[in-house]
């Protein structure tokens, strides 16, 4: 197929041999060129006249037919980015999208490797290049509003790579899907937070179980924002769900389905080993004790420093203001001691979380040390534990299934790969173009030819003429 590719070049390099030999005779010739004899040449060259378009209508369909092939077999490959970041030259993480990627050595070997292509990375990328629709526009750099970024990019792979045993397309292909796996696994939405793993939980304390689905599950919760944001009404086709309702459902079970199985752990005291826990608890007490008393230092630090303040001191500035309607409005000013009361109450806050939890780990120790429960009541615990796991795994698939659906209707699978066919038009007129300088440059040879022969006639006595004076010189010796 190389060789059919080859024909259109091999043909541009006869009409430039053609031209340059049709150029040279009439530099020699044009002295010998009266208006009228070139008019009676034109005129003996009507026999010649069917001869020459047969001739151009055989390099019409070569040209032709050898351009169709060569599109054919080595089409440009389209790659549109189709998801909205893209008009914005981002990615959909937002990081910066870089067209070089596209024939990184990376990629490359990948598809080196995938297609057991018989040729090294820098071979490949000799064949290979990338352009856009705008490289042929000359961009205004100096006006931010005249900066284009190109969402589409042709992907061109040579003739060339059939001298490694394999064709144009497959390799585009190859590149296709590679570039693509690569993409959405570095800079498409990260979904692999949705994969959830319960392996932790063998051997694990039946309190600290709820502590790690309640985790697992705030995995999930925190993931869906992000979507539900971008679209607020965007429904399953299956079961109707939104973002928004698949949330409320994974709240629900950490607020009514986990606070429900913390319940029965602590009414039965279930522990897997009850003086470990015992133990942990004191231990966990002691650390939270250290950290309310810096606490409340620091709280009454900042009281302190406010009963310091004179009362002339902490009296408030009213400013005059624009809110963002352009309404007047007098605004307080901040002075110190507000800092100060601001800061007190958020160390007594956080000093209040934990007395509660140094109460709940008291009670917890509590129960589980005056327990007697019974096998059964075990049994039932994990019963609960695994109807938790099945039911967060069914959440985490509705998330997946939900995610997915948007990214595919929504994102458009983030890159539409098809191949372009041959430019029908521009290939006729190229192979016209081309057939037109044949005609032209057969004419001129046409002619030129009898004047050509005349030349060639004269030099021819000329020689004779030399030759028979240089023997009669030789005989007169």
């Amino acid at each position: 197929m190389i060789f059919v590719c080859a024909i259109l070049p091999v043909l541009t390099l006869c009409l430039a041999v053609l031209y340059a030999a049709l150029i040279r005779r009439f530099l020699i010739v044009k002295a010998k060129l009266p208006v009228l004899g070139v008019r009676g040449a034109l005129g003996r060259t009507a026999g010649r006249r069917r001869s020459m378009a047969a001739l151009g209508a055989l390099f019409f369909a070569v040209c032709l037919a050898a351009q169709l092939a060569a599109d054919i077999w080595s089409p440009n490959m389209l790659m549109v980015f189709s998801y909205e970041e893209a008009a914005r030259g981002q990615n959909p993480n937002v990081t910066r999208f870089n067209e070089s990627n596209i024939l990184s050595d990376d990629i490359l070997e990948q598809v080196i490797q995938r297609g057991g292509l018989a040729l090294s990375p820098e071979q490949l990328s000799a064949c290979l290049s990338i352009s856009t629709p705008l490289d042929a526009e000359k961009l205004d750099v100096s006006q931010e509003s005249d900066l284009k970024i190109s969402t589409e990019y042709h992907v061109h792979c040579s003739e060339r790579i059939s001298l490694y045993r394999t064709d144009p397309k497959t390799v585009l292909n190859l590149l296709a899907d590679v570039y693509w796996e690569n993409f959405v696994q570095n800079y498409a939405e990260n979904d692999s937070i949705l994969d959830l793993s319960f392996e932790k939980l063998e051997g694990m304390e039946y309190l600290d179980v709820k502590d790690y689905l309640e985790m697992q599950a705030n995995k999930l919760r925190n993931y869906l924002p992000s979507y539900s944001a971008e679209s607020s009404s965007f429904r399953a086709q299956g079961n109707g769900e939104t973002f928004s309702s698949l949330s409320q459902k994974i709240s629900n079970f950490i607020d009514i389905e986990l606070e429900r199985y913390e319940a029965f752990v602590l009414e039965n005291g279930l522990a897997g080993n009850r003086t470990t826990f015992q133990s942990r608890m004191q231990y966990a007490n002691r650390r939270l004790d250290v950290s309310k008393r810096k606490e409340m230092a620091s709280h009454d630090v900042r009281i302190e420093a406010i009963n310091m303040y004179n009362a002339y001191m902490t009296r408030f500035v009213l400013i005059p203001t624009y809110d963002a309607d352009k309404e007047f409005y007098m605004s307080k000013t901040k002075v110190g001691v507000d800092y100060f009361a601001d800061e007190a109450k958020e160390h007594l806050e956080f000093a209040t979380r934990l007395v509660e939890e140094m109460e709940h780990n008291t009670y917890a120790s509590g129960q589980i040390g005056g327990s007697r429960a019974a096998a059964s009541v075990y049994a039932q615990a994990d019963q609960q534990i695994d109807a938790l796991k099945a039911e967060l795994l069914s959440l985490s698939a509705q998330s997946r299934e939900l995610c997915s659906t948007y990214v595919k209707e929504k994102r458009d699978g983030y890159i539409q790969v098809s191949f372009t066919g041959p430019a029908i038009p521009g290939i006729v007129l190229k192979a016209l173009l081309l057939t037109v300088l044949f005609v032209a440059v057969l004419g001129g040879h046409a002619v030129l030819a009898p004047f050509w022969r005349e030349y060639r006639s004269g030099r021819a006595a000329e020689r004779e003429g030399r030759r028979k004076q240089q023997r009669r010189e030789e005989a007169s010796v």
